[in-house]
């Protein structure tokens, strides 16, 4: 819990640069969702359920449309996977600038290397991802291919459809904290080049790796302590989002307000978590020394 509170404080006193990453997110945003919006004016300019669509989600529209429009969708997947890949460039680009941020806020320097930051590690941090992607592909062929082949001569002895349900959504969520916990690694081999001043990316991955491994409670209890707070967040976003009114102008720009203001809020919590790792490298590099 004390990583979380510090983290909470180094990411509030560095909230100005949450601006960057916000900018940043809503440009991908566009990009993926542009080609789109022809299709979804069309469609809406005529479907019944436009009325209702900004209180319900109406599944037989989006059957409809995604029916009709199917080679418009299909175009449109080399726009999410461009943003997708932009998304992590962005990722590496900005990672440098934070890290260094709450490094020097918490070592009590000034706060004026951000963009500096960003340019330096920039190259170094590209190369760290390139790094990590085969551990993804692993996790990938693991899990989605060797386990759920072996799960699939299982499924044929299991009479019980919740049984199998239960063993699905258990690989699932397997590749999921398999696939969580290589972000982890990555994360920590970043906080550990910036801290370290280790320009090898190689060596800091391994560090990463080394670290998560090593102290996988203060890890694990940062990061659900981040999950139940963004979950909060977005308990405490829906009726507020539901109290706004749809059918004027006023009211659409109040829950587009409100909207801001949640991303605005998860971005913080993510920025809280990526500042309270900063903040256990350096306790444990502290209690090591």
């Amino acid at each position: 819990m004390r990583a979380l509170f510090a983290g909470l404080k180094a990411a509030a006193g560095n909230a100005r640069l949450l601006g960057w990453l916000l900018a940043g997110n809503l440009v991908l945003a566009a990009l993926a969702v542009i080609p789109l919006m022809g299709p979804f004016e069309e469609s809406l300019a005529h479907h019944e359920a436009a009325a209702e669509l900004t209180r319900r989600f109406d599944m037989s529209w989006w059957v409809d449309l995604t029916t009709s429009r199917a080679e418009a969708f299909s175009r449109a997947l080399d726009g999410v996977a461009a943003a997708a890949f932009l998304a992590a460039v962005m990722g590496c680009f900005f990672a440098g600038g934070l890290i260094q941020a709450y490094h020097d806020r918490l070592a009590g320097l000034p706060l004026d290397r951000f963009m500096t930051s960003c340019r330096r590690w920039f190259p170094r941090f590209i190369w760290l991802f390139l790094l990590s992607l085969p551990f993804y592909w692993l996790a990938h062929r693991l899990i989605n291919r060797h386990l759920a082949a072996g799960l699939d001569t299982l499924f044929e002895k299991v009479e019980d459809e919740r049984l199998g349900l239960a063993i699905s959504l258990g690989r699932a969520v397997l590749f999921l904290i398999l696939f969580d916990m290589i972000t982890l690694m990555a994360d920590y081999a970043r906080v550990h080049a910036i801290v370290r001043s280790d320009r090898s990316m190689l060596a800091s991955l391994s560090s990463g790796i080394r670290f998560v491994l090593r102290h996988p409670v203060e890890v694990c209890s940062l990061e659900l302590g981040v999950l139940g707070m963004q979950v909060l967040a977005l308990i405490l976003y829906l009726p507020v989002d539901a109290f706004f009114p749809r059918n004027s102008a006023g009211g659409l720009a109040a829950g587009l307000i409100a909207g801001q203001v949640y991303l605005l809020l998860r971005l913080f919590l993510r920025e809280t978590s990526r500042a309270g790792q900063v903040v256990i490298y350096r306790g444990a590099l502290k209690d090591s020394t």
